[in-house]
């Protein structure tokens, strides 16, 4: 790009600018020509050109227009897709047939993702997770820090429950803050995911998993018991959904494993 668009802090951009960490990312995602890939917030193309050298054809999801513009200026609709859009609006089953893929391909997808809406684009991954192969992905390191998190420790929570359960993610290195334009107040970190082949819960009880998760960690410093039993409406109500899920009601929500919350979805009622 010849003139370099100005970062928007109201959509969270902060543009990648060092190369070496560039190189990094692309030979952590490895990508391969013929794969359908989809890039999330390319800004000024730090990451783009280094891709279309690599798989030659890519989409990319831009929601500033000033940038989607400058990127069809750059590389030419055989060489770049560009969506014009909020990534959390795109169906993610629509983008490999942009490509010229059928709708059963599955992403590869790499990102710098904007820092204020990381979380829920991890979310829409996690709902979307069939179409995807896998990604590499750089978040805020708080953020980086829930996605990995164990239990017992302070991170661990529902986004960590939920992305255990659907991908297999791990931390790569971080970047400091001279690595953007402008410069970040945090560190960021790069992770890597791949999609669990088997899937950990019945999609039929998702909703299900939401909503225990959502009322365990409700108050992080009460047990399940006292959680439960203010969602339920009954102490007993808890009582009895603990025992079926195998759970000691004593314990914190940070105390149980994902697969703890899968079995106590498979006994949570529908209707709370």
């Amino acid at each position: 790009m010849n003139v370099p668009p100005r970062a928007r802090r109201e959509l969270g951009q902060n543009f990648l600018v060092d190369r070496n960490s560039v190189e990094r990312i692309v030979e952590a995602l490895d990508p391969r020509a013929g794969e359908p890939l989809l890039e999330i917030g390319p800004g000024r193309g730090a990451l783009t050109g280094v891709l279309v050298d690599r798989v030659h054809r890519l989409a990319a999801v831009e929601r500033d227009g000033v940038l989607a513009d400058a990127l069809r200026r750059e590389y030419s609709p055989d060489q770049l897709v560009v969506i014009e859009n909020d990534v959390l609006k795109v169906d993610l089953a629509s983008v490999a047939p942009s490509l010229g893929h059928p709708a059963s391909t599955r992403l590869v997808v790499v990102g710098n993702l904007p820092y204020n809406i990381s979380k829920p684009i991890a979310m829409k991954l996690i709902r979307e997770r069939r179409t995807i192969d896998r990604a590499v992905l750089m978040f805020q390191k708080e953020v980086a820090d829930r996605l990995t998190a164990v239990p017992e420790t302070k991170a661990y929570g529902p986004l960590t429950v939920l992305t255990a359960l659907t991908f297999c993610i791990e931390r790569l290195f971080d970047l400091r803050p001279g690595a953007f334009r402008p410069r970040p107040k945090i560190d960021s970190t790069v992770t890597r995911w791949h999609t669990r082949e088997m899937p950990a819960f019945e999609e039929e009880r998702e909703a299900a998993l939401l909503a225990c998760l959502a009322a365990s960690f409700t108050r992080r410093r009460q047990t399940l018991r006292n959680n439960l039993r203010h969602a339920l409406g009954s102490p007993a109500r808890a009582e009895e959904i603990l025992h079926a899920a195998g759970l000691d009601p004593s314990l914190r929500a940070e105390a149980i494993p994902p697969h703890g919350f899968v079995r106590l979805a498979e006994v949570w009622p529908d209707v709370v």
